[in-house]
């Protein structure tokens, strides 16, 4: 049987009433489940609360842990570091907001019959960090699960994921809503989604932005034995089905090291922003300046930038010479900015070789009146865009065609006017 057809068959076990009918059952009964003792003798604590029952594995990591090259104990060091440099940046954890590291298992990827059925939520403690891995006992059991993460509590919370934007928090809030008449209101919860801040940081220098890749080329980490995501659902199905949880004690497993990648990318992401050595390339310190940037820090992306030109042959530093001539520009040194845009042709290319062109012709013309370089440039990035693929939109090249042409044409008009002022003066200069 293929493995979609057994997923399909398995996932029978999901009772599938309506909304409005599921919601206004009672409260199901506490008989265990017939497997709890094979599953409590893999290492799972069984856990009644009010509402129905769980399972739950505790992992306690000391300070002193190493996950791939990083110790969890520069966490403390990276929070109070964001605190108090960027207290407005995304990374940064609201010093009122207790943090948690959270990621999750489900059975399907998509829709309303969709259960999460491993919460993973690693929080920090006095003597180290403890990780609970609530496990759903079966289908029935959601409401009981679902409680267990205390997400309701009254403290604000911030959870820190990886996708979790746009996977693991609308899964949950999707499953509370189902579930909503049996627990208490889900708390407004703030979130960092590392995926995001990855792809801010990398992006250009990394391929693909699976968390498994980065763990490897950033982290130092390298899984063994690992179980592949997809095949989490039907793991978790047949545990429940036959009662065998060897396959499942895997899963955790690999939740388990999702977590803690969470924790150590959290740790040099904050490491990157510090400024100290050089350890990563050009395009990775300009993605930060950029970063900066666009959150409207036009101080500490000017110094990024600078750190980038400071620290880089020009070649690498073309993008990073880029932005530092639009920094000199806006403050309206205008020389220093020609010769940054200058520096950036040396090794810039695609879209922004074209702004570049666009700026220098713009300086030529309206700022430094040399009409002559300022049609010499916009020639240049008109041969530049004729030999070269645009990788936007036809509409944006059309736009763009329009404007050199204008540009090129207007250059032309007020270039014959000064040749034309010239000649004029020299005629006057040389009458008796």
């Amino acid at each position: 049987m293929s493995y979609e057809k057994k997923l399909m068959q398995m996932k029978g076990l999901v009772k599938k009433n309506p909304p409005n009918e599921q919601t206004k059952k009672e409260v199901r009964s506490h008989a265990l489940p017939s497997y709890t003792d094979a599953w409590i003798n893999e290492g799972l604590k069984l856990v009644k609360n009010e509402q129905g029952l769980f399972f739950v594995k505790e992992t306690f990591y000391p300070e002193q842990y190493i996950h791939g090259n990083i110790p969890l104990s520069k966490l403390s060091s990276a929070i109070n570091y964001m605190h108090e440099h960027y207290p407005n940046h995304p990374l940064t954890i609201s010093p009122e907001s207790l943090y948690s590291f959270y990621d999750t298992e489900t059975t399907g990827l998509k829709g309303t019959g969709v259960l999460i059925f491993l919460n993973g939520i690693l929080k920090k403690t006095d003597q180290g960090f403890l990780l609970r891995q609530y496990v759903l006992a079966n289908p029935d059991q959601e409401v009981a699960f679902l409680y267990a993460t205390e997400f309701w509590r009254e403290k604000a919370q911030t959870i820190i994921t990886y996708n979790g934007k746009s996977f693991d928090l609308p899964q949950l809030v999707t499953r509370w809503t189902m579930n909503r008449n049996l627990l208490p209101k889900l708390k407004q919860l703030a979130q960092i989604d590392l995926m995001h801040s990855s792809k801010r940081i990398w992006k250009g220098d990394l391929e693909r932005f699976k968390l498994k890749q980065v763990e490897e080329q950033k982290l130092g980490f390298i899984r063994k034995d690992d179980i592949p995501g997809h095949l989490a659902p039907i793991i978790y199905f047949d545990a429940v089905k036959s009662g065998n949880p060897v396959n499942l004690m895997k899963v955790l497993k690999h939740n388990e090291w999702d977590i803690l990648s969470l924790v150590t990318l959290y740790i040099l992401s904050v490491d990157l922003l510090k400024e100290k050595d050089v350890v990563e390339s050009a395009v990775t310190y300009t993605n930060i300046g950029k970063w900066f940037q666009d959150l409207k820090t036009k101080q500490a992306s000017y110094d990024w930038f600078q750190f980038v030109v400071n620290q880089f042959p020009n070649e690498e530093a073309s993008l990073a010479y880029y932005y530092v001539g639009l920094h000199l520009k806006r403050k309206q040194l205008f020389n220093e900015s020609i010769q940054a845009f200058q520096e950036s042709l040396k090794g810039i290319d695609g879209k922004f070789r074209y702004e570049v062109y666009v700026e220098l012709a713009k300086l030529y013309e309206h700022q430094n009146k040399d009409f002559a370089l300022a049609l010499e440039i916009t020639l240049q990035c008109t041969v530049y865009l004729a030999n070269n693929i645009y990788d936007g939109s036809p509409l944006k090249l059309l736009k763009i065609k329009e404007d050199l042409q204008k540009r090129k044409e207007r250059i032309i008009r007020k270039l014959t006017i000064s040749r034309e002022t010239a000649q004029a003066n020299k005629k006057r200069l040389e009458m008796p």
